[in-house]
Formats: C-alpha cells, sequence, structure tokens
C-alpha cells in the first residue's frame, strides 16, 4: 500500500511546495455520522451518537483503570481524548501524539488469540491507556523541554527515538496480562512461536529478535517485548521500568540512553537482559515440553523454504485437504494438498478478514475480506466470498456488509455468519449460498458476542458465545432456540465442530492449545490431541474416523492427521495454569481489574465535527521541501477532517524569510485545500548579452502565493488487488512586486499577478506484496498532470503523463518495471515562431534520465527499465549500531529524448533572416543500485539506503552518487 501511493504521490510533486498540507489525505467517517461527548476527570470520550450506552460503560471503565495502570510508570497523564471508531469492521486500536489522541475500533475480533474472554473495549482500554501512560512519562527532564519547545512534535521524536517499539507493546501486553483476566500473556498461541523457537535451541542475536527478519521468521516485539518487560519486573521490581524511563527522558540524547538507564538499574546492557531473559523462559519451556509425551499422528510434509502456515484444514471430496496458506514469500491462498505433500495452489486471497476457521462443503468453500469505502477511509465493510471448483473462480457474495466468519450447511445451500453492526449489536445471519440473500436473523437477546458459528448434519448451528467474561459453545435451531453444550467459566474456547453427540473444539486451558472433544451423552471430556507446541482447528472425515488437524512446528502451522478410535481417548479434568505472568499478578495486585465496573451515568452533549482547531505542535518542523526551513503551529481536529498550519519560513539558499497558512478541509466529498505564502525571494544573474560575463546583479523581491484546490482520492481495493484513483483541480495564483532586473531565468517571474490552473489524474493497481518481495509482482500505474498560465504577465503551460508496467522477473521476488512519459511545455515560442521571452517554466512531473541535470524541452519522451533483485539476507550486526538484514539490488537503463523546434524570421534593414531548426538532446544512461535495508541504533524503524553506479553515455563518464530511498518513518 505504501509503495502504491507513493506512485500516486509522485504525479503531485510539482505543486507540493505551494500546499504542503494537501499532500495528507486524513482519514474520516462518512459525513452522516453525529457525534456525543462525555467528559470524564481524565477523560474526554467522543462516540457515534448511536452508541450511547457503550459509550457510558467504556467511560466508566476508562476512569477505573486509570490509576491502577498508571502506577507501576509513576506517573498519572494528562486528561485524553478517546474516540470510538464504529464504522470500520477492522479490530484495533491506537494512541498517538499527531494530534494527541486515543482510537478504539469498536467490532471484537474473531480471533480467539487475540481477544481471549475479555470483552474487547475493556481490553482495549487497558492496554491502550498504557501508551498513553508512556507517552507521559516522557514529560520530564530534556524531553519535556522538547514538549514545551515543539509540542507534541517534539515529545513523539524523543518516544520514537528513545524506548524502541518492544518497550512499548510488551509492556502494554503485559499490563493487560496482569489485570484482565485473558490478556495475551495468558493465551498459550501468543507465544508459541518463540516457545519453538527457543526449545529448537535457537535464541537469535538482541537485534534479530526485536526488529525482524527477511530469512527466519522472528515472533512479533509483542512477544518479545512481553517477556523482557516481564522478567524485567520480577527480577529487579514493578518499579524498575519507572526508573529507567525517568533516566532515560531526564537526558534522552545521546546513542543508546535506553539501553544505559537499563544498566543503571539492573546492572546490565540491553543484550544481557534479553539474553538472560530468553534463557530463562527457555529452560522453563524446555522442562515443561520434557513432560509432554505426544500422541502418535502423521505430519504431512512440506517442500516450503521459509516459515509458512497451512491454516483451517477443510477435506475435499477427491481426499485432499483444503487449506489457507500464508508465509513469508506467499500471499494468502487457497491451496489443496495431498497426504504426500503435493500442493496445488488454487486462489489467491484479497484483504483477508481472518476470523480463525474455514469453511468448505463439497465444491464450494466460503470465507470473508475487508473491502473499503471508496472515499471514507474510516469506513469499511467485511464482505462473504465464494470459490466453486466447478467453476474455477471466486465471486463476491455480499456487498456493503458486515459479515464474520462464514459456514456453509451440510448441501452447500445456506451460509450462517456473524454479523457485527455499527451499533454494536450481534446476532447470526442466515444468507442463501447462491444469491447472498438474508433468509432470516437468528435472536440473540443478550447481545452476547458470538464466535466461529458452523452447522451440523441436522441443520442446527453451533457456535461460541461470549459474555461476561465466559464462554460458552452454544447450539440453537433456526427458530433461536438454543441449548449450552458445553460452558467455562473463563476457558479460552474456539472452533466446535459437532458431529451427532462429539464436540470437538480448540482449548488452551493446560497452557498448551489442544484440541479436544466433549461426548454430550456422556457429558464427559476427552483431550484428542497432546502436541508439544499446540494442536488446533480439527476437521472429521466423512466417515468420521480420521482427524485432521493444525501441528504448530518451528518452520509454522503444519497439517497432521490421526485416526479417531474411543479406545485411544482418556477421560481429563485439566487444570489451568498461569505461566510466566504469574509474579507479575502479585506484583500488579489486579488479577481481574474490571471484575465489578462502577455504573456511573455521565452526562452526554453534542460533539460538533466543526470543531476543527486542536493545535498539537509548534516551533521548528520538517516538510518535504530540504532547504527552507518553518517554524510554526499545526492543527489537526480529533475526527480528521481539517489540518490547519500557519508561521514562519525560510530559505537557506536564497537567505530570504516569508511566512505561509495552509488549510485542508476534508469534511464533504471533494477535500478543500488552500495554501497562502508570503515570502521574500532573491537572486544574482548576469545581464550580459555576449561574452565576457562580468556583469552580475543581484536583486530581491516581494513574492505572494495562492492556491486553492480540490481533490478526490478513491479506494478500490476489492480483491488481492490494491486499486486507488486521485484526482484534483487547484488554481494558484503569484502576485510578483520589486523585480527590477532587465533579465530573469525562466523559472522567475517579472512584476505582476500570474495565475494557472494545476490538474492531475491518477490511477495504481497493484497486486499485494508478501514479505519477501522488494516491488510488487504485478502493478499498472497511469499518471496525468495539466498545469497552464492565465491572464498573467508570463505563458507557458505543461502537460504530461507517465505511466508504468511492473512484471514477475526471472526469479521469485524479482521484478521488472518498464515506465514510460511525455511531457509538452507550452509557450516556448510566440505565435510567429520566435522565442517567447514571457515564458515561465513549471516543475517536471515525470521521471528524468537518471544521473543527469534536468534540462527543459519544448518536448520530452523518457523511457526506463528497472530490475530489481533480492542479493542476500545477512542477518548481520555491525557492531551495536547497524543490523543489516537485506541486500537487494536494481539494474536500470534510461533513455530520454528532448526537442525544442523553432521557426521565426528576424528582419536587420533590408535584410530578411530566417531561423528554422530545433535543439535536440538524446540522454541515456545506465547502472546499478545497491542498497540495504537495516536499523540504526536498534530504532524500530527500518531504513533503506545504497550506492548508485551510473554511466552516462553521452558524456562518456562514470558516476558515483549516493541513494537513500527509505528513511523510515
Amino acid at each position: 500500500m505504501k509503495k502504491s501511493l507513493l506512485l500516486v504521490f509522485g504525479l503531485l510533486s510539482p505543486f507540493l511546495d505551494l500546499a504542503q498540507v494537501s499532500t495528507n489525505s486524513l482519514q474520516q467517517n462518512p459525513p452522516s455520522v453525529r457525534w456525543s461527548k462525555i467528559n470524564t476527570p481524565h477523560f474526554r470520550l467522543i462516540f457515534p451518537t448511536t452508541n450511547t450506552e457503550e459509550g457510558q460503560r467504556l467511560a466508566n471503565v476508562l476512569e477505573t483503570v486509570y490509576e491502577p495502570v498508571s502506577s507501576s510508570l509513576g506517573k498519572n497523564p494528562r486528561k485524553i481524548s478517546v474516540l470510538l471508531q464504529n464504522q470500520t469492521t477492522v479490530s484495533n486500536g491506537f494512541v498517538t501524539l499527531l494530534p494527541r489522541r486515543s482510537e478504539f475500533f469498536v467490532t471484537p475480533p474473531q480471533d480467539p488469540n487475540l481477544l481471549g474472554t475479555n470483552n474487547w473495549l475493556d481490553l482495549l482500554a487497558v492496554h491502550e491507556f498504557r501508551h498513553v501512560v508512556q507517552n507521559d512519562k516522557a514529560l520530564t527532564g530534556i524531553s519535556k523541554l522538547a514538549y514545551y519547545l515543539f509540542g507534541n512534535n517534539g515529545l513523539g521524536v524523543v518516544s520514537s527515538l528513545t524506548a524502541p517499539n518492544w518497550f512499548k507493546e510488551g509492556d502494554a501486553v503485559g499490563v493487560e496480562t496482569a489485570m484482565t483476566p485473558s490478556g495475551r500473556g495468558r493465551i498459550p498461541s501468543f507465544d508459541m512461536a518463540l516457545r519453538a523457537q527457543l526449545t529448537s535451541g535457537k535464541i537469535y542475536p538482541y537485534a534479530k529478535a526485536v526488529t525482524e527478519s527477511y530469512k527466519d521468521y522472528i515472533p512479533n516485539y509483542y512477544v518479545s517485548g512481553y517477556f523482557l518487560t516481564t522478567y524485567l519486573k520480577k527480577k529487579y521490581g514493578n518499579d524498575a521500568w519507572d526508573k529507567v524511563l525517568t533516566g532515560t527522558y531526564q537526558f534522552p540524547f545521546y546513542p543508546f540512553s535506553f539501553s544505559n538507564n537499563i544498566k543503571k538499574v539492573t546492572g546490565l546492557r540491553v543484550e544481557d537482559l534479553y539474553k538472560n531473559a530468553f534463557l530463562d523462559i527457555q529452560k522453563e519451556w524446555i522442562e515443561e515440553q520434557s513432560k509432554i509425551t505426544e500422541n502418535p499422528a502423521t505430519q504431512i510434509s512440506s517442500k516450503d523454504k521459509y516459515f509458512s502456515n497451512y491454516l483451517y484444514p477443510q477435506y475435499l471430496p477427491d481426499g485432499r485437504i483444503l487449506v489457507v496458506k500464508t508465509g513469508l514469500d506467499i500471499i494468502s491462498q487457497l491451496v489443496a494438498v495431498d497426504k504426500n505433500g503435493e500442493e496445488e495452489k488454487i486462489a489467491e486471497l484479497g484483504i483477508w478478514n481472518d476470523a480463525g476457521m474455514l469453511s468448505l462443503q463439497g465444491t464450494k468453500v466460503v470465507w470473508a475480506e475487508i473491502a473499503y469505502d471508496a472515499r471514507w477511509a474510516r469506513k469499511d465493510y467485511s464482505v462473504i466470498k465464494t470459490y466453486d471448483f466447478n467453476e474455477g473462480k471466486i465471486r463476491t457474495l455480499t456487498h456493503k456488509t458486515k459479515y464474520a466468519a462464514p459456514s456453509l450447511n451440510t448441501d452447500a445451500t445456506k451460509i450462517v455468519c456473524v454479523e457485527s453492526t455499527p451499533e454494536q449489536k450481534y446476532s447470526l445471519v442466515v444468507l442463501d449460498a447462491q444469491s447472498g440473500q438474508v433468509l432470516q436473523k437468528i435472536s440473540n437477546p443478550t447481545n452476547a458476542f458470538l464466535l466461529h458459528p458452523r452447522w451440523t448434519k441436522q441443520n442446527e448451528i453451533v457456535f461460541v458465545k461470549l459474555k461476561d467474561g465466559k464462554k460458552t459453545i452454544t447450539k440453537t435451531d433456526l427458530s433461536g432456540k438454543e441449548t449450552a453444550l458445553f460452558a467455562s467459566s473463563q476457558e479460552n474456547l474456539a472452533h466446535p465442530v459437532l458431529i451427532g453427540d462429539s464436540l470437538f473444539f480448540n482449548s488452551g486451558v493446560t497452557g498448551i492449545d489442544n484440541v479436544y472433544l466433549f461426548r454430550l451423552d456422556k457429558q464427559t471430556r476427552y483431550q484428542v490431541t497432546n502436541r508439544k507446541l499446540g494442536g488446533f482447528n480439527p476437521a472429521i472425515s466423512q466417515d468420521g474416523k480420521e482427524l485432521i488437524f493444525n501441528d504448530f512446528t518451528k518452520n509454522g502451522h503444519r497439517l497432521a492427521y490421526m485416526p479417531l478410535h474411543d479406545s485411544d481417548l482418556k477421560e481429563v479434568n485439566p487444570v489451568s495454569t498461569t505461566r510466566y505472568f504469574g509474579e507479575m499478578v502479585l506484583k500488579e495486585a489486579h488479577q481481574n481489574l474490571l471484575k465489578q465496573v462502577p455504573n456511573q451515568t455521565f452526562e452526554v452533549s453534542k460533539y460538533s465535527k466543526f470543531n476543527i482547531f486542536n493545535i498539537y505542535s509548534w516551533g521548528a518542523m520538517t516538510t518535504s521541501s530540504g532547504n527552507t526551513l518553518y517554524a510554526g503551529l499545526s492543527s489537526q481536529d480529533l475526527l480528521g477532517t481539517t489540518a490547519i498550519s500557519g508561521g514562519y519560513s525560510y530559505n537557506m539558499n536564497e537567505q530570504t524569510s516569508g511566512t505561509y497558512a495552509n488549510l485542508s478541509f476534508q469534511t464533504f466529498y471533494p477535500m478543500l485545500d488552500v495554501s497562502l505564502r508570503n515570502t521574500q525571494r532573491k537572486t544574482s544573474i548576469y545581464l550580459d548579452n555576449a561574452q565576457p560575463l562580468d556583469s552580475l546583479a543581484s536583486d530581491q523581491w516581494n513574492q505572494q502565493e495562492l492556491l486553492v484546490g480540490l481533490r478526490v482520492p478513491l479506494n478500490f481495493t476489492k480483491s488481492k488487488y490494491i486499486q486507488s484513483l486521485s484526482f484534483s483541480a487547484n488554481w494558484a495564483m503569484m502576485q510578483v512586486n520589486g523585480y527590477d532586473l532587465g533579465k530573469r531565468y525562466v523559472t522567475e517571474s517579472y512584476n505582476g499577478l500570474n495565475q494557472s490552473m494545476i490538474y492531475t489524474f491518477s490511477y495504481v493497481r497493484q497486486l499485494k506484496q508478501s514479505g519477501r518481495d522488494i516491488a510488487p509482482k504485478w502493478a499498472q500505474s497511469v499518471n496525468f498532470y495539466y498545469r497552464n498560465a492565465f491572464a498573467s504577465v508570463i505563458d507557458g503551460g505543461l502537460a504530461a503523463v507517465q505511466a508504468s508496467l511492473y512484471t514477475p522477473g526471472l526469479a521469485p521476488h524479482h521484478s521488472l518495471r518498464l515506465r514510460g512519459g511525455f511531457q509538452q511545455q507550452f509557450g516556448f515560442k510566440n505565435q510567429d515562431g520566435s522565442p517567447n521571452d514571457k515564458l515561465y517554466v513549471y516543475g517536471s512531473p515525470i521521471a528524468y534520465t537518471r544521473g543527469y541535470s534536468y534540462r527543459n524541452y519544448e518536448y520530452l519522451n523518457t523511457l526506463s527499465v528497472d530490475y530489481k533483485m533480492p542479493l542476500a539476507t545477512p542477518d548481520w550486526n555491525i557492531g551495536r549500531w547497524v543490523y543489516l538484514k537485506r541486500i537487494k539490488t536494481n539494474f536500470f537503463a534510461d533513455l530520454s529524448h528532448g526537442e525544442t523546434n523553432y521557426d521565426f524570421t528576424v528582419r536587420q534593414g533590408t535584410k530578411v533572416l530566417n531561423y528554422k531548426g530545433s535543439d535536440i538532446g538524446n540522454f541515456k544512461s545506465f547502472g546499478l543500485d545497491i542498497s540495504g535495508d537495516f536499523h540504526w541504533m536498534r530504532f524500530s524503524q527500518s531504513f533503506e539506503a545504497g550506492i548508485r553506479f551510473v554511466y552516462l553515455q553521452n558524456l562518456n563518464q562514470f558516476l558515483i552518487q549516493p541513494v537513500v530511498l527509505d528513511i523510515g518513518f
């Protein structure tokens, strides 16, 4: 997505300097959403008016968690705004300083390994508020001075460059684990990949373990951070991180300040802390696994070179197994696997809404994907898609729906799924499997959250119900009559399959996830799988004699099957374990912080979306203009509708100053952008008409610029291809006063009023990329730009089009790009063909031949070929300064053809002189880029930089240039 957007932004570069704020598309809800607010002592809660009941409850929850979540860091944070987003089906939450706020996406996830048995908003309240505490902890010492000088921009820089992401997320996971009954540290699958790594004897170097690798699967920094932060608390006290952060933020601006303050508290560098923590947990896990005797199961082999998952197995009629396959080097896809490990790719998925299950009946399979509203980024859908092996194609069955976890009945005529409405109402919906039409909704009077519905052969539906921190496996008929099949106080149940009186399901009650069986007739429980890392997601063969499941290994989820014999089953009554988080619960002393939530009623008032002023930073700031410094104010309202900035600018090249003001109003379908600048300009130019050039003159003048424009960015992503379209129309006006020189450069204007219109259009279509891809396998883009002067003292205009095509290379993760462009500058000559001394040359929006300085031509054609490929994934540590993850190269060839034609007549006395001809330039270059993806000083952000070797054929010259491709922010 990021690379696709860069293609769009590249088109707009000629007028970015006039309208900096308009380069940002904020994320809004549709204008139809009405908002309310609740003010509490420590929070301002902003929510859609339709969600008032949940807003009242969440206000009580937030006030309940305020003091306990803050205490171990010794900081009571400032009052903060919390927004509830109800138009999206994505389950997420975040805290940001730009501007300072937190947002909760209200739709709970179907993934039981994220939700557990918690109430979704309760979990977000604890986890995200801990991030608020972490941020405000930086309001001390030099870090506090950075906030006074630069606002939240300054505080954000300090926070991002000091405390690493593994600390922030690991600490928040630790707090959610200690203070809720089902935080992620209590869920075995959360750390399962790390268990696999450590028990196989591997402890990766610190830098690799807390960032990423393109070669090996690294559990994300939530996992590594959870164990690092928990270990330090266990060994050095619950206030140890308070001491580390206080010392770090007192004076953060020296290398490795975070690590140095860990050493002050513990006597250990961060690398040593990491090693001790992982050795500690490795010992515990190896001892745990030594006591497990796995029951017999046959694992299906895989030829994959890199980490991959074969998820949610389902039996096909021909005996093969259908799975969703994911991995480091592939995008999500449906794959059919036989028991010899031979695979057939069936179809690639779009933006998959992973519900933790897959449903197949006969030759038809069904799943859910995310679909986007074209204009409103905070509104999306979850739609049902099907694939029929007889038809061989994917169909989108529903549109603009919010359905998840779809399941087919036995004859594949109906689908049941879970609907989550914006008002946080949950129900089972039955659809016609051919048309997608709603046949009925099954009532849910208690509004429990519903997970993983699946049909039985008797045309009933079995599902998991979550209510008040408890999960129950329930059966219902189509009339809504429910029967509780299996109840658990806080057991994390998932993936129920009911065959006759046999109820199969997933559970991690013992500290390791396994498949269990509950006999309804005997009311007896059995453990079916007994795996050292985890067994999940059972599917039963048609004859009922075989079970296939996900068996986790160090290489990812694999498929394993085993016979089902009653004689092999042993009755169990599993006992839950506290595992690694146990001591931390005692230290925090809040095992179930939200067991009882107050029921205070807060005053609710209207919140206007026209509360557009919200200043969040001040002082110096960085922008896309590398030779200009800015100091001013930045404002963005909490609903993301309006961005405003203004202040003082200083041009270092010309040594002149000015003022600026920008407004981007994005409430309605077209966005309105306004930018105003009042600047001084300075230049020096030789006034000579012939050699020698000895009459250098300088001048300084005033220039006012105004840009007003409308633009519409659209997202048309509906499949595995990411698609975006944008178009804009802008009016630009420039007033020049005080230019007194007799000559000028073609890019500088004489005195007077200059006006122009700017029109842009851009379309991008790009296949999703895997983790190891360095460029898209398939992508197309086209960009159009037109600008013309009118009613001005200058003449000029520009029209340009540029298109790109990406295709696969000769080997995996190689990419070939073809790019071509055409540009015409208007106003090079008068009507009689003579050169136009009023010409004003606008900046070019198309890529020029690499290695050459840009040259103005009336007509310009460009063509380039790029071949990108990875060279190595070394995972090298260069001291503590650089961790190099990947080296890659790009071979390129560029060609540009420029031409300016002239045909005019000059009279000298009685003579008539005719001048006719062309100024033609052909520019060719060939080269090689070698670059690396790396982390600098252990920063969480990835950087990319390299070196370019280029041969300029016209000049017979070799150049070596530094290339900075991505600075990671």
